[in-house]
């Protein structure tokens, strides 16, 4: 998760936050870390395996799918279909279809998102990424440590917001979850939520719309902010959907 990406997401918290009432019922929300991260935390995957799982899935889509002859051909232990009419000919660019569980598509993604910021691993700051499939939807996050995105080497324009956020919710030697929830698509090559997506901050939950008018900016803005980019070496991805605790990667070999 790039450090932009966390700090509009504080920053709307903020805002949100510095309005309501009972704000330690909220900072209790706020501050309240997935299962996922306690469970984990005593033994933490490292971004570096991350990173060498993300590449070998990407490797093995890249192999699978040009290893496919023939349009109807199926290779049931890696899941991985060529749909195709047999009244049509064979292409050299069949339609191929690719099964990942949370976990294979949790280690693409982060790797995915470092490649946007030059190959740079995800910053200290970030303490664990995770990536669940439940009810049709995608939920992907981080666990952020707020003292070290502070030390992280922010601009000063950035380390101003984060100081106002910290002034406004006592969470500066906190670690806070940041992260997305609902069922994005595939456009121009990047993953994109939709306006039905929700962002969310530790326990709490908030709509797109709740976010921008917070801001005063435009949805498409807050939406801007969530999009991955999901260029594959072997695989043109043309559609996304989840099915049965699966992402069902549908596109074109390359």
């Amino acid at each position: 998760m790039k450090k932009s990406g966390v700090l509009f997401l504080l920053i709307t918290t903020g805002i949100v936050l510095g309005t309501a009432s009972g704000i330690y019922y909220f900072w209790r929300q706020l501050t309240q870390l997935p299962e996922w991260y306690a469970q984990g935390e005593k033994n933490p995957k490292t971004y570096a395996q991350i990173q060498k799982s993300g590449a070998a899935i990407e490797k093995k889509i890249e192999e699978k799918a040009q290893s496919i002859p023939q349009p109807n051909r199926v290779s049931p232990d890696t899941k991985i279909v060529a749909n195709a009419s047999p009244d049509k000919p064979s292409s050299p660019n069949p339609n191929v279809q690719v099964a990942l569980n949370s976990q294979e598509l949790n280690d693409l993604l982060v790797t995915k998102i470092t490649e946007k910021s030059g190959g740079q691993p995800l910053p200290n700051s970030v303490k664990g990424f995770h990536t669940s499939l439940k009810d049709d939807k995608l939920k992907t996050g981080a666990v952020v440590d707020v003292q070290e995105l502070k030390n992280s080497g922010l601009g000063s324009k950035q380390q101003n917001l984060l100081s106002e956020i910290t002034q406004k919710i006592p969470m500066s030697d906190r670690k806070v979850y940041i992260g997305v929830e609902g069922k994005p698509e595939m456009q121009n090559g990047k993953l994109r939520f939709d306006q039905n997506a929700k962002i969310q901050i530790g326990n709490m939950s908030f709509t797109i719309a709740e976010v921008a008018n917070r801001l005063g900016v435009p949805a498409a803005k807050v939406q801007e902010q969530l999009n991955i980019e999901m260029k594959l070496r072997g695989l043109d991805i043309k559609d996304i959907d989840f099915k049965d605790g699966n992402a069902i990667l549908r596109g074109e070999a390359k």
